[in-house]
């Protein structure tokens, strides 16, 4: 695998894209003090704060995007930008599930140097009903807590914000059945059933879980983990072996690997989210996008990239 350096020196404007309600308030101070020293090390710097003024100041000028906040702005500024600029996370929303995966600090500092550093990977993302996600997207009783929290959402999202809708989502969801229809690696139709699926192209979640740990986000593939036992004892006892170690060894979990995937249930209103953020109700086609857009990431994390593939190549 080719991971080219990242070339700081060369001309050309940089956009940083930001969400203003992303992640506790003290974080906007991280953003300022990035612009700042991002001027003085010399870099034409232009600012956006909507997906209007991304799409308005993307030109053949712009050499490199730092969407700076959570998995959701990450994956609002790989749409509009296209596959050809380079993107660069800057992790300061609430989770920041892709800059943990990727290794990259939310320090000002520690991410000046990262730029100075690092090599591009080319990745792939994915669309649910043509709206791309770049981590996952879940089914279930986990998108219906993340539908609630940003029913309530009234600006700054803290960790705490979830603790609520979890318990009252906890005692109530009904776990309704899902039909599965999806197209295999081999390009072969299979049909499953569940009560609670993951499609996963970031083997990471949120608070470090991982539903996939198999997933590799290059490979032109989407991992489906579907859990076929639903209600809140069961769900406490996929936690549990989430948790301690012991989730693939559950007979009760499908794994498949697949291109596209089509999710629906015979149940109203049974959501689903990407990257943490609602995604709407069911039925949803989830479609890969193979080397949909061009990453900044860390050195050690290309290296580990190349010793995985060559090892794939091996076996």
């Amino acid at each position: 695998m080719n991971f080219p350096p990242f070339q700081v020196d060369e001309p050309g404007r940089i956009v940083l894209f930001h969400n203003p309600i992303a992640g506790p308030l003290h974080r906007h101070d991280k953003i300022d003090r990035l612009k700042l020293r991002l001027r003085k090390k010399g870099y034409d710097v232009t600012s956006a704060t909507t997906l209007a003024e991304l799409e308005t100041v993307i030109d053949s000028s712009v050499r490199l995007v730092i969407s700076a906040g959570g998995d959701g702005t990450a994956a609002a500024a790989v749409a509009r930008i296209g596959p050809d600029v380079p993107l660069a996370i800057f992790p300061t929303g609430t989770e920041n599930v892709y800059g943990k995966y990727l290794g990259i600090s939310n320090s000002t500092d520690a991410f000046i140097d990262f730029l100075s550093n690092a090599v591009v990977c080319q990745l792939d993302a994915a669309t649910a009903n043509g709206q791309l996600f770049l981590l996952m997207l879940g089914v279930g009783y986990d998108a219906e807590v993340v539908h609630q929290v940003a029913s309530q959402r009234k600006g700054h999202l803290t960790q705490s914000a979830y603790f609520g809708p979890i318990l009252q989502t906890s005692w109530r969801y009904p776990f309704p059945d899902l039909q599965l229809e999806l197209e295999n690696e081999s390009g072969e139709i299979e049909h499953h059933t569940g009560k609670w699926v993951f499609v996963v192209n970031v083997p990471r979640y949120a608070w470090g879980m991982s539903f996939a740990p198999q997933a590799i986000p290059w490979d032109g593939l989407l991992d489906v983990c579907i859990l076929q036992q639903g209600g809140l004892g069961r769900g406490i006892g996929y936690l549990y072996s989430l948790l301690r170690g012991g989730w693939n060894a559950r007979r009760d979990i499908t794994y498949r690997r697949c291109r596209r995937v089509q999710i629906a249930s015979d149940a109203q209103d049974v959501r689903f989210q990407t990257d943490g953020d609602p995604g709407g109700a069911l039925p949803v086609e989830i479609v890969v996008d193979p080397a949909r857009f061009r990453c900044l990431v860390p050195r050690e994390f290309a290296e580990n990239l190349r010793q995985i593939a060559s090892s794939a190549t091996v076996l």
